[in-house]
């Protein structure tokens, strides 16, 4: 993430910031621009700005912004605590967006509406109802809302003996399995890279599924997989490495954005120059912020700030992704 200042006074801003803290200034977010100072004219805050805070300028005749025109379903908003849950949900999606689009990537289908879009919903009433499940299918994402209560979401991580349960890691996750479609979709060939590396995603994936949660991962699993989830499936093991890959690159250009990693020779012209970078050097750059920013959070008494392991064939994998990224990107849909 860049630093932003206000567009007025010139004070630093957070990502969040729906106003200038030092002179008051009313301001938006345009992923292009940055910061703008609101204006009916030139810069019309994003329609959902009164009902969840969001912080962005109108993108488009329905007066959403880029980010809120990619939801397609919302909770009912007449239950308690839905609204705020919706509002952190977003809070996390703006940050996402705004990265897959500086990085190049499509945010639009074949016909120009919005891709992916996303679902939030929550679980029906009664014991025996359904749950909703958090999963990618044909461009759409779908949430569970539940994942916005933090006390819900660390009780499912210590269920499920995950070291790493976050609102960004979700999205980060569920659009790889989006763009794993549209970007084989525009250029075939690319199944053919991404089998090699990750595997044959042919396989059964309910199966597949159904064997890693009954049996567990192989014994093995920590020197080929960024975590034992991504052992189960080659889609899960490509969302999982593109997740991670997505985590270094907004981790590195953040520090990089406070001075923190002066000396790892990454450029600085932005983003997509991040990311141009060879994944061996910038796993070189995280693990020696992340080893840093460990200590740290020991030290305060938090938890791990990045409990994984790199190893080679990780770092090999999190390149595929790299690659792909900086090369299939513009060529989609």
């Amino acid at each position: 993430m860049r630093r932003y200042h206000c567009p007025s006074c010139q004070q630093g801003l957070y990502f969040d910031n729906t106003a200038c803290l030092s002179c008051g200034a009313e301001l938006g977010f345009d992923p292009a621009a940055g910061f703008l100072l609101l204006d009916d004219d030139t810069a019309r805050a994003c329609a959902n700005r009164a009902i969840i805070g969001c912080n962005w300028v109108a993108a488009g005749p329905d007066g959403r912004c880029l980010s809120c025109a990619h939801t397609a379903i919302l909770p009912n908003l007449s239950v308690g605590g839905n609204a705020e849950k919706w509002a952190r949900l977003e809070q996390a999606k703006r940050a996402v967006i705004l990265m897959l689009d500086r990085l190049g990537l499509p945010l639009v289908d074949a016909a120009g509406a919005p891709a992916p879009v996303f679902e939030f919903k929550a679980d029906p009433p009664g014991p025996n109802a359904p749950r909703v499940l958090t999963g990618h299918e044909n461009g759409t994402i779908t949430l569970n809302i539940a994942e916005a209560d933090d006390a819900e979401r660390a009780r499912i991580r210590e269920e499920m003996h995950e070291p790493y349960r976050t609102l960004p890691g979700h999205f980060r996750h569920e659009v790889a399995h989006h763009y794993w479609d549209v970007l084989t979709g525009a250029d075939p060939r690319l199944l053919d890279t991404l089998r090699a590396v990750f595997g044959d995603d042919r396989q059964d994936y309910g199966a597949s599924l159904a064997a890693h949660y009954a049996e567990g991962p192989p014994a093995d699993w920590a020197e080929r997989y960024i975590s034992a989830y991504a052992s189960s499936h080659p889609w899960e093991d490509f969302a999982e490495t593109w997740a991670h890959v997505l985590h270094v690159l907004e981790g590195l250009e953040t520090a990089q954005a406070f001075g923190l990693i002066a000396g790892s020779g990454l450029p600085e012209g932005g983003l997509r120059a991040m990311a141009a970078v060879p994944m061996e050097q910038l796993a070189r750059a995280w693990i020696d912020l992340s080893i840093a920013l460990n200590a740290v959070n020991q030290a305060m008494g938090h938890d791990t700030f990045y409990p994984f392991v790199l190893s080679p064939a990780i770092i090999e994998k999190m390149e595929t992704v790299r690659r792909l990224i900086i090369e299939g990107g513009q060529k989609a849909p």
